[in-house]
C-alpha cells in the first residue's frame, strides 16, 4: 500500500511541472494595457462592493445584538452577541487583505482591527479605561477620535470574551454596565466605519478602472492592477510572518498562543481560513456567490496548466487550515501541534513563492518586492 503523499510532494511536483518551460514570463511579449481593465472592473467594480455591503450589514446586526443584549442582559443574549461578532469578523477577515484605497485611508483598517499589537498597547489602555470609566468612550462619535487600540474588533473581543466580563454585563454591576455602554459604542462605531467604506469605495474603484494618461494617481491600467497583486502577495506574507510566526516564536518552547490574532475569541486560525477566501478571490475572480471564475488575475495567465496547478496548490493549503481547530491555542495543546502549525506556515510560504514567480511573472505585475517592506 502506498503512503499518502505529503503537501510538500504535491506542491513541489506541480511546481516542477510548471518549471519545464511553462512559466517563462521573460519570453512573453508585454501584456497590452487594455487587458488589465476587465480585471480591475470585475474585482473592484463588481466583486468588492457586494462584500462591503455584507460587512456593513453584519456590523449593523452586531450593533443591534449588542444593544438588545445590554437592554436586557442574559446568557442567551450574550451568546447571540458573540455569534454576531463572529459573523462580522468572518467577513472582515475576508476583506481585510484588500489593503488599498478606502481600506487604509486615515488608518481605517487599524481602527477596525488594531493588530498586531506588539507592545500590548490595547491591554494597558483597556485597564486604564476600566479604572477611570470615562463617559466619553461610551459615545460612539467621541470614541471614533480615541486611540485605535480602544476601537474595533480587538477591543470588542476584550469586552465579550475576556475574563468574567460576560458575567459582569449579565449581573449589571458597575463594571458590567460600563462594559455594555463601551461595547455598544464600539459596535456602533464599526457600523459607521463600514458605512464609510461602502460610500468611498465606488469613487476609488472608478479611478482605478479609469487609469490612464489623464489620471494623476494611476497612469496605466497595469499600474492600477499592481495594487491587486500587492494585496495578494502582502496578504500571504502577513499570514506567514505575523499571524503564524508571532505565536510560533523561535521554537516550540517559545510558542505563545496569546501572540496570535483574536486569541480571546479563539479564532486565530478561523481568521486565516477567511483571509484565504478573500485572497483567492483576487486571483480567481469568484468570491462565494459573487463574481465569476477566471476573471481575477487568472484572466491574465495564458497557461491553463499553470492556472489549474496554482488552484490545486491553493486548495491544498485551504484544506489544511479547514482541518485544524479554529484557534492556535487548541492546536498547540496537541502533542504534534507545533509541527502542524509550522507545516502550515511552510505551505503558506510556498504559496507565496508561487505567487511571486508564477502569478507575478505571468501577469507581469510582480517585481520581486517585499510588500511589507515597501520595496
Amino acid at each position: 500500500m502506498f503512503s499518502k503523499p505529503s503537501w510538500r510532494i504535491l506542491l513541489l511536483s506541480t511546481s516542477t511541472i510548471l518549471g519545464m518551460g511553462l512559466s517563462a514570463p521573460m519570453a512573453r511579449a508585454d501584456i497590452p494595457d487594455e487587458n488589465y481593465r476587465p480585471v480591475l472592473s470585475h474585482l473592484l467594480g463588481n466583486v468588492m462592493p457586494s462584500k462591503l455591503d455584507a460587512f456593513h450589514k453584519a456590523s449593523q446586526t452586531l450593533g443591534a445584538e449588542f444593544r438588545d443584549f445590554c437592554d436586557d442582559p442574559d446568557k442567551d443574549g450574550l451568546d447571540d452577541t458573540k455569534t454576531a461578532y463572529h459573523n462580522a469578523m468572518d467577513i472582515w477577515q475576508e476583506i481585510q487583505p484588500w489593503r488599498m484605497g478606502p481600506m487604509v485611508v486615515n488608518g481605517r483598517d487599524q481602527h477596525i482591527e488594531y493588530w498586531p499589537d506588539k507592545h500590548g498597547t490595547a491591554g494597558r489602555q483597556f485597564r486604564k479605561l476600566m479604572f477611570d470609566k470615562p463617559a466619553a468612550y461610551t459615545d460612539p462619535e467621541k470614541l471614533s477620535g480615541a486611540s485605535a487600540a480602544l476601537q474595533g474588533f480587538p477591543a470588542l473581543e476584550e469586552v465579550l470574551f475576556a475574563d468574567d466580563h460576560g458575567a459582569q454585563m449579565i449581573e449589571a454591576d458597575e463594571d458590567g454596565v460600563y462594559l455594555c455602554q463601551y461595547g455598544t459604542a464600539i459596535a456602533t462605531n464599526l457600523v459607521t466605519l463600514s458605512a464609510e467604506l461602502q460610500a468611498e469605495w465606488p469613487e476609488f474603484a472608478t479611478a482605478m478602472q479609469d487609469a490612464g494618461p489623464d489620471s494623476m494617481d494611476y497612469p496605466t491600467a497595469k499600474f492600477a492592477a499592481t495594487d491587486l497583486y500587492r494585496a495578494l502577495h502582502e496578504g500571504l506574507l502577513i499570514i506567514s510572518t505575523q499571524k503564524l510566526a508571532r505565536p510560533l516564536g523561535e521554537n516550540a518552547e517559545d510558542a505563545r498562543a496569546s501572540r496570535a490574532e483574536s486569541p480571546l475569541a479563539g479564532r486565530s486560525l478561523r481568521n486565516i481560513e477567511h483571509n484565504l477566501i478573500g485572497l483567492f478571490a483576487i486571483y480567481d475572480g469568484k468570491w462565494g456567490d459573487v463574481g465569476a471564475e477566471g476573471k481575477g488575475l487568472a484572466a491574465l495567465i495564458d497557461s491553463s496548466l499553470l492556472n489549474r496547478s496554482f488552484k490545486l496548490n491553493w486548495q491544498t493549503v485551504s484544506d489544511t487550515v479547514s482541518q485544524l481547530p479554529p484557534s492556535i491555542s487548541e492546536v498547540l495543546e496537541q502533542s504534534d501541534g507545533y509541527e502542524r502549525l509550522s507545516d502550515l506556515k511552510g505551505q503558506i510560504e510556498f504559496l507565496t513563492t508561487l505567487v511571486e514567480n508564477d502569478v507575478g511573472g505571468n501577469t507581469q505585475l510582480g517585481g520581486g518586492f517585499n510588500a511589507l517592506d515597501g520595496d
